[in-house]
């Protein structure tokens, strides 16, 4: 519970400054504006990962005059697309009429595990400039380069606490190609697009769009292979729309048996924080599964947290049926062979198999190491049973409204299309 506590003092103190600075720097940017005329370009201060955080979140940022005093200003939009050639400057978040961008101290290498194993978590740490784009701007500017159709790009769908950041770890290890793990901006086209449609996923030629925008922002160089680890949940249109942007772009997904993710998921959030988490899921779902849920719905946390994992299970089994080019691997089977997935994962994304050997060497290291809530003391001694009752429910849904079938007592779904190994 203690763990708990101090999520939830972190959101509490996230909520007090947003509230305390919006408006302050409302004013504060008008008497700077006043005084040294309107900036496009401010510098981040170095402060605590909070502040930076918060700052970040609440599209603020901090200018420092003649190294005396500090202010908080909004940050302004820019219309010269030059700055997205630097390397030092990278796609932060998506919002629903503009792109924003963070400039990082010079020598930071956001790609590897250090310090943080999540891509956002060192953009944040390292953050020096914020920069804004319009939409517009950016399309006109991605329309007049050459046209690119996502062969350098791979996606790693996945259904959260299964693995995943390890089998980043494993192509990161290869040496072959950039890991983005989980960027924020990905999540935010998902929720973007399920918004506009009312929570119904399209494909529209403009969620195609945004999608294809955000990807070859992140992987912008077309010589360079990368590999993006995509945050589960708000992302089910991905799978219908991201080879629709991208037509040579290779995806796959990662699962493993429900039990062991949700009692994880459970174990992280905590009984209080992990009830908002589980409800969060539910209402940011596409319309289609918050009316199943309406059908099946139970006040029970695990309930809602088993049911969430099988709506990120089902678009991809759906998908994967009609597209023999979407792989389906599980935690199992790595456990099971770990050469042979890591052989098969690579030669999915395009690099061979004598790279194989240095991919494993990701076995050795902690795949959460650095990241808290996943290594905190705490979460590894709290203890969570989900009874038989409970898994043979998630059953019962699964395979009465999703096609799904689970076996064994950790619920495994064994008749998952293209798996790897069958």
């Amino acid at each position: 519970m203690a763990w708990s506590m101090s999520l939830i003092l972190m959101q509490v103190k996230n909520l007090l400054l947003i509230c305390i600075t919006v408006p302050i720097t409302r004013i504060l940017q008008v008497i700077l504006d006043v005084l040294f005329g309107p900036s496009h370009v401010d510098r981040l201060r170095s402060g605590t990962h909070l502040f930076r955080y918060g700052a970040l979140s609440t599209q603020v940022h901090a200018v420092q005059l003649s190294d005396r005093r500090l202010f908080l200003r909004v940050y302004r939009g820019l219309e010269d697309m030059v700055f997205l050639e630097r390397d030092d400057v990278t796609l932060y978040a998506v919002e629903k009429d503009k792109f924003v961008f963070v400039k990082t101290r010079p020598g930071v290498d956001l790609y590897s595990e250090e310090p943080y194993p999540f891509f956002p978590m060192n953009q944040v740490a390292a953050a020096r400039e914020v920069l804004v784009a319009s939409h517009e701007a950016v399309f006109r500017y991605l329309d007049s380069k050459p046209r690119r159709d996502g062969r350098n790009i791979a996606l790693l769908y996945v259904l959260g606490r299964c693995g995943s950041t390890l089998t980043n770890q494993l192509v990161q290890c290869s040496g072959q190609a950039l890991t983005i793990c989980e960027p924020h901006s990905l999540n935010h086209v998902g929720r973007i697009i399920n918004q506009r449609h009312e929570m119904e996923s399209k494909d529209s030629s403009e969620d195609i769009r945004l999608l294809r925008a955000c990807l070859l922002l992140l992987a912008k160089h077309p010589h360079q292979r990368y590999f993006i680890k995509v945050q589960p949940f708000g992302v089910e249109c991905f799978p219908h729309i991201a080879h629709l942007a991208l037509p040579e772009v290779k995806e796959m997904f990662l699962h493993r048996a429900l039990k062991p993710v949700a009692t994880s998921f459970i174990k992280m959030g905590g009984p209080v924080f992990g009830r908002w988490i589980s409800d969060h899921m539910i209402s940011t779902m596409p319309l289609k599964y918050r009316r199943v849920w309406n059908k099946v719905k139970d006040s029970d946390q695990r309930k809602v947290t088993l049911f969430s994992m099988l709506v990120q299970m089902q678009n991809f089994f759906l998908e994967a049926a009609e597209r023999k080019n979407l792989k389906s691997y599980s935690y199992e089977s790595l456990m099971a062979d770990k050469e042979g997935f890591c052989r098969s994962l690579l030669q999915h994304i395009g690099v061979g198999s004598e790279h194989v050997p240095s991919a494993l060497t990701a076995l050795n290291k902690d795949s959460q190491a650095n990241f808290a809530p996943a290594s905190s003391t705490v979460l590894k001694s709290r203890k969570v049973e989900i009874p038989d009752e409970v898994m043979e429910w998630a059953r019962k849904v699964a395979r009465d409204e999703f096609g799904v079938e689970l076996d064994g007592p950790d619920c495994l779904c064994t008749n998952f299309p293209n798996q790897w190994n069958t």
